[in-house]
């Protein structure tokens, strides 16, 4: 095959429901004449930075405490130190160990379903599409996900393979979530939010859990047990497995044959004296799955699609050791080391062997009355080698990356009590963008002892993973008489990486307001306005019409389109969550988030665009309503009602749905659960594939029956 040149004009190719019905009307119209609360007592984790804050006692249930009592032991990602989510300067929302127990959910992807301002779509068998506020992919390049403190954030691609995130769910103290930058002190890759999944101490979780859930459906096994071997040495150890029918298409048949899957893992601690603490942990995973695609056809007299059913495969492990000392009551610091390896086959053939050795120093020392400062430096190595198709293919199959980093954060207290200014910057070198700066300044005031006011205006980076820099995608080809070729023949595009480029500039301005209204309900509201700027953008650069031997006719046109960072836009939004319990034994829960954004700018014609942006797979409007009740001291009733905005145009329509779980305690340590998800239809669609073309997956009703037993 030939090409030669022609125009560039051409840049166009670029009775089940009944009773889930009846199930969630009973959970919503439960009366008080049934029962009173009942304490439910849950353990809580040791923080992950030593403070001389003090701690709280455990609360009894979820529903005797008020948002704001809930969330003053669980802030520690804004600050990389323990702090009252009351007294952060940031959106921060926190998913407790009691609210992950009382969830339908079973994975961690679905345990983010319903917080403020996060995006959460299933669009492939196993696979997720998170983000926080826009920018939705099944490859969030903008989101920084963490397991006590260890990144998840796979640079090649430059997003999160949240299948892989297959630790019990009864092993997790909390879920932090912080919308808004993270980068001053987290570094690139965290413009738009930090996940950190915080597991608890191992001291925590004496015992064994057994939890075994069998559905219509999906199959889930784990086993977790721990113990102390003396005052100061404790363990915890785990296995897990995970497997799933898949999704279905849209008149209910599978489109793909299975999900399956394991983790094994081991966490250590020990704490000889009052002074220094060990943590020592390491897992292993790996799993199987298939995924249904279309490939284009490489006979050039037949283009078009043919399907393709993938079978995918990884395996991954990683270590991760940290040392934390108190030196005094003023002045704390840690040292954290990490190593992370995966190895994961996809689109048919396409394989990535990735690798991470990571080291960390943090310190953080009350300086005075007036001044609290954090300092850490970093640094990381990053390594690749990539098994390319005819579909994907690169420059260089191998890469390292290397990054050396520091960050300084100082908390001025201005009028004790009343007002603070937070300051403070991150900065990193590597070896493909050079120096990349992200300040940040934080106000925190309160105006009266129950409300909260803070303001914060940040910049932040994320740096162009090695597709954008390095990969050739064949994915695409469009038809004659497709809306988006106008000429008589078909058009192959090809997605080509731009080594010399930039990264993606983000000015974040946000403000909030917490308020204890009394009575055991709060509200907590948070609003944002977002510039972007060197957004990578696709732009085609080049068009040939394409020659075979020995015919005197061209066969088609290629277009290539590059990976470019000549990209703007603005997106704009807020976040609201009102939470109280509305009787002792009935707390509810409501959460709200809209996103806007403005039109983007095409770099090449200076005409609004959103096509060159994921900006319309983001929702505009969520809703979550979240009823949990207290039946006696054997029987709980929890219910969430949810409400998600159409995408990509209408494309994808709005659904609402609603999860449901009654459980039932019994006097031996055992929980029986009922569980559905998904209710309201029989199946609906939440997402669909941006990168490759694959055919719609539809999420189905589901009902399974979960036993947990601790002993």
């Amino acid at each position: 095959m030939y090409t030669t040149s022609i125009p560039s004009a051409v840049k166009g190719a670029t009775s089940g429901l009944a009773i889930g019905r009846a199930l969630l009307a009973l959970s919503l119209l439960a009366t008080p004449a049934l029962a009173s609360a009942q304490a439910v007592p849950e353990p809580y984790a040791e923080a992950t930075a030593p403070s001389d804050d003090a701690v709280a006692p455990a609360p009894a249930s979820l529903l005797d405490v008020s948002l704001e009592e809930l969330l003053t032991l669980e802030s520690t990602s804004v600050a990389k130190k323990r702090q009252r989510v009351s007294d952060s300067t940031a959106a921060v929302y926190v998913i407790t160990q009691d609210e992950i127990r009382r969830s339908a959910a079973r994975t961690i992807p679905d345990l983010l379903r319903g917080v403020p301002g996060v995006e959460v779509g299933q669009l492939a068998n196993g696979g997720y599409a998170v983000s926080i506020r826009g920018f939705n992919s099944r490859l969030t390049n903008s989101l920084l996900v963490m397991v006590d403190g260890r990144s998840q954030f796979i640079s090649t691609i430059s997003g999160v393979f949240w299948d892989q995130l297959m630790m019990p769910l009864s092993d997790i103290e909390r879920i932090e979530v912080v919308r808004g930058p993270g980068s001053s002190l987290w570094g690139a890759n965290s413009s738009n939010g930090v996940i950190n999944i915080i597991t608890k101490h191992s001291a925590d979780s004496g015992g064994t859990t057994v939890d075994l859930r069998g559905g219509t459906r999906q199959q889930d096994l784990s086993l977790s047990h721990g113990a102390r071997v003396s005052d100061a040495f404790s363990y915890r150890a785990y296995g897990s497995y995970r497997h799933e029918d898949g999704l279905v298409d849209a008149q209910g048949k599978d489109i793909g044959r299975r999900w399956a899957g394991g983790s094994g893992g081991l966490r250590l601690d020990y704490e000889p004296d009052d002074h220094n603490a060990f943590t020592l942990q390491g897992e292993y995973g790996e799993g199987k799955f298939d995924t249904p695609f279309r490939l284009v056809n490489t006979n050039l007299f037949a283009p078009g699609y043919f399907q393709f059913q993938a079978e995918n495969v990884f395996k991954s492990i990683n270590v991760l050791g940290r040392w934390t000392r108190r030196q005094s009551d003023t002045l704390d610091w840690s040292l954290q080391a990490q190593y992370n390896r995966l190895n994961r086959t996809e689109f048919g053939g396409v394989g990535v062997r990735w690798q991470l050795a990571d080291l960390d120093f943090g310190l953080h020392w009350r300086a005075s009355d007036t001044h609290d400062i954090s300092f850490g430096v970093g640094a990381r190595l990053l390594h690749d080698d990539i098994m390319q198709t005819p579909y994907v293919r690169f420059d260089t199959l191998s890469a390292t990356d290397r990054w050396i980093s520091g960050y300084v954060q100082d908390d001025i207290t201005l009028i004790p009590g009343v007002l603070r200014l937070t300051i403070g910057t991150k900065v990193e070198n590597n070896n493909f963008t050079g120096f990349e700066i992200q300040p940040s300044a934080r106000m925190l005031f309160r105006p009266a002892k129950r409300v909260s006011l803070w303001g914060a205006v940040s910049r932040a980076v994320r740096t162009p993973s090695r597709f954008e820099r390095n990969a050739h995608l064949s994915f695409f080809v469009a038809l004659p008489g497709e809306p988006n070729n106008p000429t008589p023949l078909p058009i192959y595009t090809t997605l080509n990486g731009v080594n010399d480029r930039n990264s993606e500039v983000l000015i974040a301005y946000e403000a909030g307001t917490r308020v204890d209204l009394g009575g055991k309900w709060s509200l907590d509201v948070a609003g944002y306005y977002n510039d972007y700027s060197s957004l990578t953008v696709n732009i085609p650069t080049g068009s040939n019409l394409i020659f075979v031997p020995n015919v005197p006719f061209p066969v088609g046109v290629q277009v290539d389109v590059g990976f470019l960072d000549s990209g703007k836009t603005h997106t704009w939004g807020g976040e609201a969550t009102l939470a109280g319990n509305l009787t002792p034994w009935w707390k509810a829960t409501l959460n709200y988030s809209h996103f806007n954004y403005r039109l983007g700018t095409d770099p090449t014609t200076g005409a609004p665009s959103t096509l060159l942006f994921p900006l319309t797979y983001s929702p505009r409007n969520q809703i979550a309503l979240r009823n949990n009740f207290d039946i006696g001291d054997t029987v709980s009733v929890d219910a969430q009602l949810r409400h998600v905005g159409q995408l990509n145009n209408g494309k994808i329509p709005a659904y609402t749905t609603a999860d449901l779980r009654l459980t039932y305690r019994l006097r031996n340590g055992a929980e029986f659960s009922v569980v559905g998800t998904n209710l309201l239809q029989s199946r609906h669609i939440e997402f669909n594939q941006q990168d490759y073309p694959a055919p719609p997956a539809y999420i189905p009703r589901a009902v399974s029956a979960h036993l947990r037993y601790r002993f």
